[in-house]
């Protein structure tokens, strides 16, 4: 089917208009009945379902997407050689899975059989096998390998391949108070030097030694290095420079002024498009589901920027760098608890590593950076009649607040000078600290 309609700048010309009428007619033939389909002009991206008559008028008025040639998420199936199934580009790569190994062994990051294992703990999680019954698999599937076979005995031997192989997590002891991590120059304490809590609550010459709190620290190196060990995600990390298209419009964070900014300011970093920028989200949970128990989780995550909006907010790019787990709301103390990760992104933004790029078959020094963009209340700077003002999906709530106050970087600075020095830790007696008047904004 002709798509050259797509890129016709003139949207109320007949060839525009009889192309959105052929792509409605497709969609209506592929997805059956449904009411609602995937919008995918400009500003929906595919990610906000429509009805048809709205899907028409969107087209009409604000163009398609033109990168979307392979209508994927309106019932068409990819060619066989198309491996780039999010904008149904394809590629001369004939045999995926033979190169994708290949390109790990290149990389020297993992032998060919581990993505077999990687993908049994992936459907071990999704699952919620337990560990005997992962344990029982293994040992049917064992049985009918021949010898020489490397397939691990146990769910304990999968974890240790991957810590091995730069997948795993450290354990760090904290401070039960939040004071401090003991690690690097307090590794060998055993009291905190802040407030002489004991670092263990089991510590004697006949048990185990049991640390108070454990954070768990996932490191981000490795995981950033494996991004450019397959062709299609390397490509991918460059789509922010290589395929955006830079109309004014807001669809990605490279399209906000505080990418722009920072590229003037650095421009060293700007000038490596396969340089990684991070965003970092994080935020409290129950891990029991029970409001009323005393328990709460932070897990920290970091999520590659580089990617197109289709991916780069997606499960599978999502890394957790941190997992704070304790009994009491962290507070200003998540500071304490962010270190490991701050000095692995000084390290990276400051010397970088050396990567293996799978598309280019080339290594490059990669940095990372931290890009700091916030939508904190976003809702609250939508148009008073704007209709996800009244959608509930966000947090259970409509959106009744009005825009606040520009404040200026100066104002902020100002602002931020008046706080007096912030000591991390709790107080063992519990007690809250008092908040004087100019913390209160």
């Amino acid at each position: 089917m002709d798509r050259s309609w797509m890129l016709i700048s003139d949207r109320f010309s007949q060839p525009y208009v009889d192309g959105v009428n052929s792509f409605i007619e497709f969609a209506k033939a592929h997805l059956g009945e449904a009411r609602e389909i995937k919008c995918p002009c400009i500003n929906c991206c595919n990610f906000y379902k429509q009805e048809y008559d709205s899907v028409k008028a969107h087209l009409l008025i604000s163009g398609m997407i033109v990168s979307y040639t392979t209508w994927l998420e309106h019932g068409e199936l990819p060619e066989h050689n198309n491996l780039d199934e999010s904008n149904g580009e394809n590629d001369e790569d004939e045999d995926e899975y033979d190169e994708l190994i290949e390109d790990y062994q290149r990389g020297n990051f993992m032998e060919g059989d581990t993505l077999e294992r990687e993908d049994m703990l992936h459907v071990k999680v999704e699952n919620r096998w337990s560990n005997k019954s992962f344990d029982k698999v293994l040992e049917i599937q064992r049985r009918f390998l021949p010898e020489g076979h490397v397939v691990p005995g146990s769910i304990y031997e999968c974890k240790k391949l991957l810590r091995d192989l730069g997948l795993g997590y450290e354990l760090i002891d904290a401070c039960k108070h939040d004071c401090v991590l003991f690690w690097k120059e307090n590794a060998h304490l055993e009291k905190c030097p802040t407030c002489q809590a004991s670092r263990y609550r089991v510590n004697d010459s006949k048990g185990k030694k049991i640390p108070h709190k454990i954070l768990r620290y996932f490191p981000l190196t490795p995981r950033l290095r494996r991004l450019y060990m397959s062709r299609k995600t390397a490509k991918d990390m460059r789509w922010h420079s290589d395929k955006r298209v830079d109309d004014g419009v807001g669809r990605h964070p490279a399209d906000c002024k505080e990418w722009k900014e920072f590229d003037l300011h650095y421009p060293e970093f700007a000038q490596e498009t396969r340089n990684v920028r991070l965003g970092l989200a994080t935020d409290g949970f129950n891990p029991f589901g029970n409001m009323s128990t005393s328990y709460s989780m932070w897990p920290v995550i970091l999520m590659p920027y580089n990617l197109p909006p289709w991916r780069c907010m997606k499960a599978p790019f999502f890394m957790m760098s941190l997992l704070i787990a304790g009994r009491n709301q962290l507070g200003t103390d998540i500071d304490v608890y962010l270190r490991p990760l701050i000095d692995e992104l000084k390290e990276l933004w400051e010397n970088g590593v050396m990567t293996y790029d799978a598309s280019t078959e080339q290594t490059f020094r990669m940095h990372a950076a931290v890009i700091k963009i916030g939508w904190v209340g976003h809702r609250a700077y939508l148009p008073d009649n704007h209709r996800q003002r009244k959608d509930k999906k966000f947090d259970g709530l409509t959106e009744l607040r009005k825009k606040s106050l520009d404040l200026s970087v100066e104002k902020v600075m100002a602002q931020l000078d008046q706080l007096r020095e912030v000591k991390s830790g709790k107080d063992p007696t519990n007690k809250k600290r008092p908040r004087e008047s100019e913390e209160l904004n």
